[in-house]
């Protein structure tokens, strides 16, 4: 056994403990970054979404109050039009009793505009105030306008839309509109809602709209709302009106909308609209754009922009954005500390397990087979541990294994022996068995040794028993020993015991395999001018005594006994039967009673073993009729082995 230095032992360049606690500072510090960066948009998002959140729920407020304003015209409408005398004033076109009727109610009210319409759409009476700004009852009166009948609205009120058809509007007769009317030098926006005048028949004859101006309405939504307000045309795409004052509008650039703002602001799926900032008299604003609809929602009249001012004091901004950044650094000292001390503590219960299972395997690397490491827990480094020791088990085991056997068995045979050592070792001690016991010997052998160089005759002999030894395994048996060019098998007791009728059977086979296998090298080895070889076997079989022969240290697991004796007599006295015979005892022939038919016998009597008082009858097999296992590949792998070894 070779030992080694610790000098000569691996070395740890690089430990394992800060390969895994390394990253654990290096992610630390990466966390701690991104922490803060996270962090300081968190907060201006959530910044963001107040003021969005704030925008939304001003332009919120200002359509409930474009509501309200519909409702109260609609209600003034109604009134007009029921005004005892009315619908018959209309019908006659009767302008003087209209303003003696009307006016009283107009001024009551404190309607911007009223406007009473016949059948083809000029006004008999048009009240309006005189500006949006102007006190009450300072009103203009107006007849004769024919400009209403252009409006879409009025003409769908009055049946005069020809595309509208016959069909009945779902939310009924009532129609509303966004126009300008000229006042003076001025044109003014009006938010109109306008109803038809229908006679018992069901015939229009006229109409009623009411108004408001459109200054007056956004002041209305502007203090609603507690913001500024803007109303867009959807077709030109420019400002109607503002409650900004006149001297801190924008540009005229600024003043318009694209198209995409404005298809997003009248997206049904946009929440609240889409935002935007806006600079006005140098101070920055932001806007939310909301449709701007009346009817129940059903039409369109332009896009309401709710702006407010985004009026954070910068100085208060730094401050809060310092002591933010201040608690994300102390956050982040105090996560690194944590990271680090918990990286050391699971470094350390990963690696000291590590550590013990490289020194372990160090000591089995020097041949201590003695070497255990403790299994601590069922993680990766728990199975480790175990499959260490499960190997220095196997590793121990193996080498016991090949002093007890050797090499040259089957898995089943190790098997049988594993379970054998595991249940106390009851079968090293020896047990007394029924079995069989096969010699095969190579004859011409030692005249060929003296000859040959020495190599040639261990490749010789190792290719002989590279053909035998799988032979035997095949058929059940298991090679013992190789006792120069002898070899010595038994049948019977591993991988399991089976009766001697089984085992004697099994040999038989094997040994006329045997002798087919010697055949064909005889035959590959005349054809390359080398001197062939013949082969003797005998079996015999009887009690054996089977276990461990040796010391504590070193064991053989062998098979002993008058029968094994036999065997190797037998084998010897087919040097004078003649060449390549094979020879049973009596004990083998009278165990193969029922299956002689398998064989065929030659010549028999009795034979004066050395050692032996007593003659013993033995006798010849000379062939079969069949075959127990197909071993043809063994012998074709084997005999095409030694080809290619002697090339």
């Amino acid at each position: 056994m070779s030992t080694t230095s610790s000098s000569d032992q691996p070395r740890v360049r690089f430990s394992l403990r800060w390969k895994i606690t390394l990253p654990f500072m290096f992610l630390a510090l990466v966390l701690g970054l991104v922490a803060t960066v996270i962090v300081n948009q968190f907060l201006g998002e959530a910044e963001k979404v107040r003021f969005l959140r704030q925008l939304i729920d001003s332009g919120q407020q200002a359509a409930d109050e474009v509501v309200r304003v519909e409702e109260r015209l609609l209600e003034i409408e109604r009134a007009i039009a029921n005004t005892e005398g009315v619908p018959e004033a209309v019908a006659l076109s009767d302008a003087e009793d209209l303003r003696e009727r009307v006016l009283s109610l107009v001024f009551n009210t404190d309607v911007d505009v009223a406007v009473l319409l016949d059948r083809q759409g000029t006004s008999l009476l048009a009240a309006r105030r005189s500006s949006p700004g102007a006190p009450q009852g300072d009103y203009v009166i107006l007849r004769g306008e024919g400009y209403y009948q252009d409006w879409p609205f009025v003409q769908r009120v009055l049946g005069l839309d020809s595309q509208a058809g016959d069909n009945e509007d779902p939310i009924g007769n009532k129609q509303a509109g966004l126009h300008s009317i000229r006042l003076g030098e001025e044109e003014e926006f009006v938010l109109f809602v306008a109803g038809p005048m229908v006679n018992e028949e069901g015939t229009i004859f006229g109409a009623v709209l009411v108004g408001e101006y459109l200054d007056n309405l956004i002041d209305r939504l502007s203090e609603d709302a507690r913001a500024e307000v803007s109303v867009y045309d959807v077709n030109t795409q420019q400002l109607m009106s503002s409650t900004f004052k006149s001297e801190e509008t924008w540009d005229p650039p600024g003043l318009t909308l694209s198209s995409e703002i404005i298809l997003a602001a009248q997206s049904p799926e946009g929440e609240g609209g889409p935002y935007r900032t806006i600079e006005v008299a140098m101070h920055v604003y932001g806007e939310v754009l909301t449709p701007f609809q009346v009817r129940r929602g059903s039409e369109e009249v332009g896009v309401i922009g709710i702006s407010l001012l985004r009026g954070d004091d910068p100085d208060q901004v730094y401050r809060e954005y310092q002591e933010r950044a201040t608690l994300v650094i102390q956050i982040g000292a105090v996560a690194l500390v944590l990271i680090v001390f918990t990286g050391l503590l699971i470094s350390n219960t990963i690696t000291q397990p590590l550590v013990d299972i490289a020194d372990a395997s160090a000591q089995v690397a020097i041949g201590n087979l003695d070497t255990h490491v403790k299994e601590k827990g069922r993680d990766e480094v728990g199975v480790l541990a175990r499959t260490f020791n499960s190997m220095v088990d196997g590793l121990r085991e193996g080498a016991v294994y090949r002093d007890l056997l050797g090499r040259a068995v089957t898995p089943e045979v190790r098997e049988q022996l594993r379970g054998s050592l595991a249940k106390g070792g009851v079968l090293l001690e020896g047990q007394t068995a029924k079995a069989t016991i096969l010699f095969v010997d190579l004859r011409g052998f030692t005249s060929m040794a003296e000859e040959a160089e020495p190599e040639e005759v261990m490749r010789t002999l190792n290719e002989y028993f590279s053909g035998i030894v799988p032979i035997v395994a095949r058929h059940g048996g298991v090679v013992n020993k190789f006792d120069g060019d002898a070899i010595m098998a038994f049948f019977g007791i591993l991988p399991r015991r089976v009766p001697p009728q089984v085992s004697a059977l099994q040999a038989t086979h094997a040994a006329l395999e045997i002798q087919d296998f010697v055949k064909r090298v005889k035959e590959l080895r005349s054809s390359n001018w080398l001197p062939a070889l013949e082969v003797g076997i005998g079996i015999s079989t009887g009690e054996v005594i089977a276990g461990g022969l040796g010391t504590s240290d070193r064991l053989h697991y062998t098979v002993i006994g008058d029968t094994v004796n036999t065997a190797q007599r037998i084998q010897q006295i087919t040097r004078e039967a003649g060449s390549g015979n094979l020879m049973i005892s009596e004990d083998t022939y009278n165990y193969l009673d029922k299956t002689r038919k398998q064989f065929e016998f030659g010549r028999c009597g009795r034979a004066q073993l050395r050692g032996k008082r007593q003659e013993v009858m033995v006798y010849e097999v000379t062939g079969r009729w069949t075959r127990l296992v197909d071993c043809s590949d063994i012998q074709e792998s084997a005999t095409v082995h030694w080809q290619i070894g002697k090339d």
